[in-house]
């Protein structure tokens, strides 16, 4: 047995000198079995002496390549490596200075199964790139990463010749770069997600500056930048497969820019433009390049100055709402009324930490329930219902039974609110989620509310409200519904009356040409008369 371990032992040291020897003409790299790393420093080599990028191929493969402190990476450095199936990988340059052409490209064997990440720059050092045309080229990326670059190719300008034929990147993320514009050269690069993020210097969006690869992007995030501006016709929409728009957290964006969509955006899901500075939205702003959007967000927004632009009537398919942290600029309580349609789509609507007041949340709560038909989720973390206003909560619940699912604040007490919409049940969902109703209704020995007692102390009308199905601008609707009728039947009168003056003239037509008797002619009888004499 001891032979055995012995033996054992032999085999594995045996195993590690011959990686150790087999390698020891590459004193750059350190090889990390326990964290499966393999990390190159130019630092590492003796007298400062700058040496080629190292060959690694003669590691056992790894899951993470890191490469520091190297003048350049040439083509081909990762060519002979083994990538395995079905796992990760990421290969790390942190402060490189040039990329050489083909350095990532299809020499880079990668099983379909396994996906590739490569990060470019480190956050704690601020470095500049030099990237030659075709460095990423007829490869799959899952993610490229550049970080905390100053210029590439000594321009704040991204030079997209850097992306060759056949490449294919699921996400392209610029974070914390001095990134101002793309340059617009021609490709056959496909991108299904772009991202800008943490780069001040990134001020404006045009046509012009907007990179080739943009009709190929699914989704286009861009967050806290300096944008202060979207150039109106950016956005072509027949050329374009967007499905998701985000623009955020940008301090300097104070007007939403009008028109940069020419067209409508078919398959947009989400538009996303909260948490920026906007104060101005023109009352007549054109939101139908958006009307196929299933999923809004206005979070920390002045909803209000979006409300009378009546955007959320322009957005028909809207299922999702997050007006989370939200604000009104006025205290016009009919806000919600005139300007909350019906979305019979909605099956979820956030307006935690507003400022509605409780009169516009019994607005929306009413206007839900009127047309509701699946179940709605209604977030309402901050707020705070009260029984003085219980019977128009009873009406709205009458509305549509069991159909609004409230979510309050763990601290919200178990009014008579609470047990009529609760029922005294907390699903397990809700169980897993302490937020998302009130404490209270844990408590077995707890004081419940008597809903029928509660009806008839407050005096409330028994039987559902009749849906009322209008909009805000509902007497333009009847007008419009009016006019329609009218000419429909001016219609039917003009065409009875041509039918009728047609049938008329066959008539006549068809009684001249069966006449059994023609008419005779006087002078004939006359002439007759006579010569009978």
């Amino acid at each position: 047995m001891l032979l055995l371990f012995n033996l054992l032992i032999f085999v594995l040291i045996s195993q590690f000198d011959s990686i150790q020897s087999s390698c020891q003409k590459n004193p750059l790299c350190h090889y990390n079995a326990h964290l499966m790393i393999i990390t190159c420093n130019s630092e590492f080599a003796q007298n400062n002496f700058t040496l080629p990028t190292p060959d690694i191929s003669c590691f056992p493969p790894v899951n993470t390549y890191v490469f520091l402190n190297f003048e350049q990476i040439q083509a081909y450095t990762f060519h002979n490596l083994t990538f395995p199936a079905n796992e990760t990988f990421t290969i790390k340059l942190l402060n490189v200075s040039t990329i050489e052409s083909d350095t990532f490209s299809e020499t880079i064997r990668l099983p379909d199964s396994s996906q590739l990440s490569i990060e470019i720059g480190e956050a704690r050092t601020v470095t500049d790139i030099t990237i030659k045309p075709n460095a990423f080229n007829q490869i799959k990326i899952h993610r490229l990463h550049f970080l905390n670059l100053n210029t590439f190719n000594g321009h704040s300008t991204f030079d997209t010749n850097a992306f060759g034929d056949n490449l294919q990147i699921d996400v392209l993320l610029f974070d914390q770069c001095n990134l101002t514009s793309f340059s617009n050269p021609s490709s056959k690069t496909t991108v299904n997600k772009l991202i800008l993020r943490n780069s001040p210097s990134f001020t404006q969006l045009t046509s012009k500056t907007v990179p080739s690869f943009l009709p190929t992007i699914k989704s286009l995030e861009i967050s806290t930048t300096g944008l202060q501006n979207i150039d109106a016709h950016t956005f072509q929409a027949w050329s374009l497969i967007l499905e998701e728009l985000i623009l955020t957290n940008n301090s300097n964006l104070e007007t939403f820019p009008p028109a940069i969509v020419d067209g409508v955006l078919m398959k947009l899901n989400k538009l996303d433009i909260s948490d920026n500075s906007i104060k101005m939205v023109d009352a007549n702003y054109d939101w139908f390049p958006y009307s196929y959007t299933k999923d809004l967000a206005l979070k920390n927004q002045e909803l209000d100055l979006f409300l009378r632009s009546n955007m959320l009537k322009t957005l028909p398919f809207l299922q999702k709402i997050d007006f989370s942290g939200g604000y009104l600029g006025d205290n016009d309580e009919n806000l919600f009324k005139n300007f909350f349609p019906n979305l019979t789509n909605l099956t979820s609507l956030d307006i935690s930490y507003t400022n509605l007041t409780e009169t516009m949340i019994i607005d929306v709560l009413t206007k839900l329930s009127q047309t509701a038909t699946r179940l709605v989720d209604i977030h309402l973390r901050g707020q705070h219902l009260t029984d003085e206003n219980f019977c128009s909560y009873f009406t709205v619940y009458k509305n549509a039974p069991s159909l609004l699912n409230l979510f309050l604040d763990q601290s919200h007490p178990c009014n008579c609110i609470v047990e009529l919409f609760y029922r005294d049940a907390v699903p397990e969902t809700r169980i897993n989620n302490s937020i998302s109703h009130p404490a209270c209704l844990l408590d077995s020995s707890r004081q419940r509310c008597d809903i029928q007692a509660q009806v008839s102390t407050s005096n409330c009308q028994i039987g559902a409200q009749k849906p009322d199905t209008s909009d805000g601008d509902n007497d333009l609707g009847d007008y419009a519904f009016g006019a329609v009728v009218a000419g429909v039947v001016v219609v039917l009168l003009v065409m009875l009356s041509l039918g009728y003056g047609v049938y008329q003239i066959r008539r006549r037509r068809n009684t001249d040409l069966t006449m059994e008797q023609p008419v005779e002619n006087p002078r004939t009888t006359i002439v007759e008369e006579r010569l009978s004499v």
